[in-house]
């Protein structure tokens, strides 16, 4: 009796001993299907929707190679497991480089199948979920966007519901990406797990914060319109800072992108809001990591604090803008981006937050150079005039 018929393996291979013992294997907990050839494999593939799929290198006409590339064009997720029964250990290296997931030798030892594959159908589950829920968050923030469209005598109710969605995303992609890290470290480690528990409850500590800083947002929207969204007090920027740093190291992971830090912020306190600055520094941060190209691209951040003021620059060598994109960088929903990868509301909601801050946003752009963002904050005024005596 299957276990769970949702749990999914398809299993593509040429020869019958092969594929037989496959499905005699993993048929009590999972729904196996076989398949002798790629063609059949792709066609069974599309209709059963697998979560796993475990191919042979070696097959005639079409190849497992050939059917990797098919099976990619058509499903990013789904993991892969190509099997190599002779030794052709440059051509299972290839495969990974294609995007299979995994190897393994035939024939295969009965317990190494058993945990691969239940270790890789809960990836595949891992990684289908994560996708859905950044894109049922896309289309409510698309949804929100246009019905700011049709209706103006709410605009302004609209825009602020558009702009907590927008800022969900980038915790909810943190907290995505240490998953990723935390999940890929696991299987990396394997039985090796119990040594590399400090990392793995650093993680969830970052996970935990980006969680309750959704929770933060939430709280600011249900106060909207019954008192100020931001209540300014004495804000120590080191805080704010370390919260970046961790925050931004797995969006920059993701992307492939080196991002170095120089923060030297000392003790300098801004009168402000800790959530709000959160919002406006990685909003900058994110779009810098975004405009580069991996593996050359890297993302320079760097903290000053002068006598009245403190700079947070943050400088990349991407694709940098033209004039007439500069002219238009602050206007809500213009954006440069391919569809679905941006709103427009990043750099508005920035500047408006620099701007209730009393600080200045300052750009330095060149096409194909680099664009260079500097935060001018003022310091709490008895901060400013205490470093103004000692000097």
């Amino acid at each position: 009796m299957i276990a769970d018929a949702a749990h999914k393996v398809l299993v593509i291979d040429d020869e019958l001993g092969p594929r037989e013992s496959i499905r005699f294997l993993l048929k009590g907990d999972y729904d196996v299907f076989c398949a002798e050839s790629v063609d059949q494999g792709v066609a069974m593939m599309r209709e059963e929707n697998p979560d796993l799929i475990i191919m042979d290198i070696r097959m005639p006409r079409k190849s497992g190679i050939d059917g990797l590339r098919e099976i990619r064009e058509y499903d990013k997720l789904v993991s892969i497991v190509m099997l190599t029964g002779y030794g052709a250990l440059e051509t299972a290296q290839e495969a990974l480089r294609l995007g299979a997931t995994d190897y393994l030798s035939k024939p295969f030892d009965t317990n190494e199948m058993l945990q691969a594959v239940k270790r890789y159908v809960e990836r595949t589950r891992n990684e289908r979920r994560r996708v859905g829920m950044l894109e049922d968050l896309q289309e409510v923030n698309t949804r929100l966007v246009n019905e700011l469209a049709n209706k103006q005598e709410q605009a302004s109710m609209a825009q602020s519901t558009a702009e907590i969605a927008h800022d969900m995303r980038n915790p909810l992609m943190i907290v995505s990406g240490y998953v990723e890290l935390l999940t890929n470290q696991l299987e990396d480690v394997k039985e090796e797990v119990g040594d590399r528990l400090g990392s793995t409850d650093d993680y969830l500590e970052v996970i935990g914060q980006n969680v309750r800083r959704c929770c933060e947002l939430s709280h600011m929207w249900q106060k909207y319109g019954k008192a100020k969204l931001s209540e300014f007090g004495p804000t120590a920027l080191s805080d704010v800072i370390e919260d970046i740093v961790m925050g931004a190291a797995p969006l920059a992971a993701s992307e492939e992108v080196d991002i170095n830090y120089d923060m030297q912020p000392g003790d300098a306190v801004i009168n402000g809001n800790k959530a709000q600055l959160l919002r406006a520094i990685h909003n900058v941060i994110a779009n810098a990591i975004q405009a580069v190209t991996p593996p050359e691209g890297h993302v320079q951040v760097h903290c000053r604090q002068g006598d009245e003021t403190v700079d947070i620059v943050v400088a990349d060598n991407g694709s940098g803008m033209t004039p007439d994109v500069l002219e238009h960088i602050f206007e809500p929903y213009y954006t440069t981006k391919d569809e679905g990868k941006g709103t427009g509301l990043g750099m508005a909601i920035t500047n408006r937050i620099i701007e209730e801050h009393h600080g200045r946003l300052l750009i330095d752009t060149r096409p194909d150079e680099g664009t260079t963002v500097t935060i001018q904050l003022p310091l709490e005024v008895s901060v400013a005039s205490a470093v103004s005596s000692a000097a």
